[in-house]
């Protein structure tokens, strides 16, 4: 997929477009408004700034609805009030993400909404184990009903082990799937699975499997 990077940030725009690259996407990446109205055409998805230095990103948003593309768009600004959520979805953003956000997170993001565009209206992707749900789409995890705050890295190592819960995952497996843009120690691993047992205390156990890995069991069952 083709995805317009509209981001006046010269560094933040160089990161994002490695992930997204990363994850196989052709990247247009621009820095003004009017570079963004000249791309929309070619795209398959927006990711647009709303501070740009000529045209506001609001107004970009509001002149590629007017003429009826439907391209779906991802507005990713440092505007967080409630009020400029609602006048950004009010306009027909397809997500609303609040700097500062991790670029793994605006790419788990991106992929969901051309999931969405592609396929329609598709069962949403739900994972499971004891107490613990989570929605990797919507980058979210709910604990008997509460929301748990998680790390992006958190996020995506829980996720790789309630996607096979019960069963031993090995070290490279996760370091390899979660930290896949650089090598990281093995102490970083245990300093992350350490994290989530606190968060996930009185739900999950994350068993090690002494040298080689982890697995995942609900609190009430054995080892």
């Amino acid at each position: 997929m083709t995805v317009a990077l509209v981001e006046d940030d010269a560094d933040l725009r160089a990161v994002l477009r490695q992930y997204l690259e990363h994850d196989g996407h052709r990247v247009v990446a621009v820095g003004t408004g009017k570079e963004a109205l000249m791309a929309a055409g070619a795209a398959d998805l927006m990711i647009l700034d709303l501070a740009l230095p000529d045209l506001d990103g609001v107004e970009v948003l509001r002149r590629i609805r007017a003429a009826g593309h439907l391209l779906p768009i991802l507005i990713l600004t440092a505007r967080g009030s409630e009020a400029d959520r609602l006048l950004g979805l009010g306009l027909g953003a397809d997500d609303y993400v609040v700097k500062p956000v991790s670029p793994r997170e605006v790419c788990l993001r991106v992929g969901a909404i051309l999931r969405r565009a592609q396929g329609g209206l598709q069962p949403e992707r739900v994972l499971h184990c004891g107490g613990v749900t989570m929605w990797p789409d919507r980058h979210q995890v709910m604990a008997d009903g509460q929301p748990v705050e998680l790390t992006p890295h958190e996020f995506d190592l829980l996720g790789q082990l309630l996607a096979a819960p019960g069963h031993f995952v090995s070290r490279e497996v996760l370091l390899a799937r979660v930290w896949p843009d650089g090598y990281v120690s093995d102490h970083v691993l245990e300093v992350h699975i350490a994290a989530l047992r606190r968060k996930l205390q009185g739900h999950l156990r994350i068993v090690a499997v002494r040298g080689a890995g982890y697995r995942l069991l609900a609190e009430e069952a054995g080892p």
